[in-house]
């Protein structure tokens, strides 16, 4: 029997506030990641969701507790989060700014990530003229070459259409089959935690509201029903922890 291997991440009783006169926006916060597991965050506005990714990547430190995460970790923001004066190679390139490898090899690497992402030939493109999934594309391409063993996702679908969203949850999906990565998510949308995740964090009220496991097997679809009963599950967790 192979020997289970430690946790990629845990929050380890954490609580956390922005200031020490603002009230604590998270309590005691205790959960693990599996390696090459999917786990997706959902809960109401202003719970506490994007702050724990935060304090995962080490943007925020807790006010009290720990988070061990040890990985090589990379986030992928709302719509990409890209610098509008630099075209979508030169975004994708900034993740060698800590560890250069020459011109010659980023070009490559950078060309091969938005090929796998469908978009190599928008590599001269700026921002300005990039589609919203074509934005948050780029930022997964840029995520992709530092060749991440954990990526987190800030609810990467949120500003995307219906279609869009559908074509990029299809991708996400994907990476996560192909690629030795264990994926956080944060998700304003249900349906789009229970098609991607094995597990479903719900957060409410400064803390874990309660878990929903996904076992349905992959590739899944939003109208098959015990994908339907998990997403009514976890909407009725979100609204006890809005009261």
């Amino acid at each position: 029997m192979e020997p289970s291997r430690p946790p990629i991440l845990s929050f380890n009783d954490v609580s956390f506030a922005y200031d020490r006169s603002l009230p604590t926006v998270l309590h005691d916060v205790s959960f693990s990641l599996k390696p090459r597991s999917f786990t997706a965050i959902v809960g109401p506005s202003g719970g506490g969701k994007s702050t724990l990714l935060r304090l995962a990547i080490g943007l925020d430190r807790p006010t009290r507790g720990t988070v061990v995460n040890a990985a090589r970790t990379r986030m992928v923001f709302q719509s990409g989060a890209l610098l509008p004066w630099l075209t979508a190679l030169e975004n994708v390139k900034l993740a060698f700014a800590d560890q250069p490898k020459g011109e010659a090899a980023e070009n490559r690497e950078a060309h091969a990530a938005l090929a796998e992402l469908g978009i190599r030939e928008f590599a001269d493109a700026y921002p300005r003229n990039l589609s919203g999934g074509q934005r948050q594309r780029v930022g997964i391409a840029r995520a992709l070459v530092a060749a991440p063993e954990l990526m987190l996702l800030d609810e990467p679908f949120s500003a995307l259409d219906t279609e869009t969203t559908a074509r990029l949850v299809e991708e996400v999906e994907r990476l996560y089959r192909e690629k030795n990565m264990t994926f956080l998510m944060v998700s304003h949308s249900i349906e789009d935690a229970v098609i991607l995740a094995d597990e479903i964090l719900v957060v409410g009220n400064g803390g874990i509201a309660g878990t929903v496991a996904v076992e349905i097997p992959r590739p899944r679809r939003r109208d098959d029903p015990m994908a339907l009963r998990l997403a009514a599950h976890a909407k009725d967790l979100i609204g006890r922890a809005s009261h």
